[in-house]
């Protein structure tokens, strides 16, 4: 082993947490990480579990006590357990013992990201959360850094990937949509309860992370207007259809400079044929990006699923092995805007990449 590895810990043994420490045993994993420790309230049927499948577990340290991982070795632990406030804790606790931190948590990052950021910055750490918004599709690397130079003006994009493979199963085969979101269950696209990505809460976290890349802006997930996908019908789909498009969860966010004005919603919405959004099918997530300068910039790529979310994990991981001096400047947002509220009753959407958008 070379003693300039970067030493990895993982916080939460499921799907997510499984499918980055299969790419970090993996033969093809990256060179310069390592896998020490492994955290999970079921640590040994988990290391059981690992074992079966044909990886090496035995050299990883695994627990069940959190105190083992924050007084470890290990230079980055990866947040991978979901939820509020025992993820929110053990992430500053991870900062606070001196360690980078990686996690996919939207809602942490939404409500919580700057406060953190800004302890990451004191620590002389790094906080990385690209799994966070968009799964593989790098979005957020996209917009904090290769759209740096823009002035970002708009963005429209699916970022649910479990309502986009139960809304695209129900485009292609006619089916209900409580059999869509089997469907989606079955192939560990959706949550045992998705309605958290139907209602469009998953969604409002990740445009809320976008806002304060994008604008500079503190938004509440939260205070962002959402119409629910739970009641779209097979009928919905025949009166899109005859439109010439079909009905997708967007998230939009638009901000006017001039006016301090922000307007965000999420809902499902008709897309003609003729925009990418059309195209974005099964657990794929898709953006369209407006920038002063630049114009539109697309991207797309897999949102939903353990092995997606951990691509973009291990990114971040490799990010932080090759500059692991680097200091990140929290960034200042500013609550000095207003967020219009919507209806719904008239949204209509005009960019280069889709004609009309109408929520429904």
């Amino acid at each position: 082993m070379s003693p300039t590895r970067c030493r990895i810990a993982i916080l939460g043994f499921g799907t997510v947490g499984s499918a980055v420490a299969r790419r970090l045993t993996g033969a093809d994993a990256p060179r310069d990480l390592e896998l020490t420790h492994i955290f999970d309230r079921r640590a040994p049927q988990k290391r059981e579990c690992f074992s079966a499948t044909g990886f090496d577990a035995h050299r990883i340290t695994w627990t069940t006590a959190i105190d083992d991982v924050l007084t470890s070795d290990a230079d980055i632990v990866v947040e991978t357990v979901g939820g509020g406030d025992v993820a929110l804790d053990w992430i500053r606790a991870a900062l606070l013992a001196g360690k980078s931190v990686v996690t996919a948590n939207k809602q942490v990052v939404a409500r919580h990201g700057a406060a953190l950021l800004a302890l990451a910055e004191r620590q002389g750490r790094q906080l990385r959360f690209e799994a966070s918004v968009g799964g593989a599709m790098p979005i957020v690397r996209a917009v904090g850094d290769g759209l740096a130079g823009d002035r970002i003006t708009r963005i429209v994009a699916i970022l649910n990937g479990t309502t986009n493979a139960v809304l695209s199963r129900m485009e292609a085969t006619g089916c209900p949509l409580d059999e869509a979101i089997a469907d989606a269950r079955d192939r560990g696209y959706a949550e045992a309860d998705p309605s958290t990505d139907l209602d469009g809460g998953d969604a409002s976290a990740k445009l809320s992370i976008l806002c304060a890349l994008a604008f500079g802006l503190r938004v509440d997930p939260d205070a962002i207007p959402t119409r629910s996908a739970s009641s779209i019908t097979t009928e919905d789909f025949d009166r899109a259809r005859l439109s010439g498009g079909t009905l997708r969860q967007l998230a939009h966010a638009e901000y006017d400079r001039a006016s301090a004005t922000l307007t965000a919603w999420v809902a499902p919405a008709v897309v003609p044929r003729s925009s990418i959004f059309f195209r974005t099918t099964g657990p794929q997530n898709a953006a369209v990006i407006t920038g002063a300068y630049s114009g539109d910039v697309t991207i797309a790529g897999a949102g939903a699923g353990g092995d997606a979310t951990a691509v973009a994990v291990v990114g971040d991981l490799v990010a932080i092995a090759r500059d692991r001096a680097a200091i990140v400047p929290a960034p200042v947002l500013t609550s000095d805007f207003e967020l219009r509220p919507s209806s719904f009753s008239d949204v209509r959407l005009q960019t280069s990449d889709f004609e009309l958008a109408e929520a429904v």
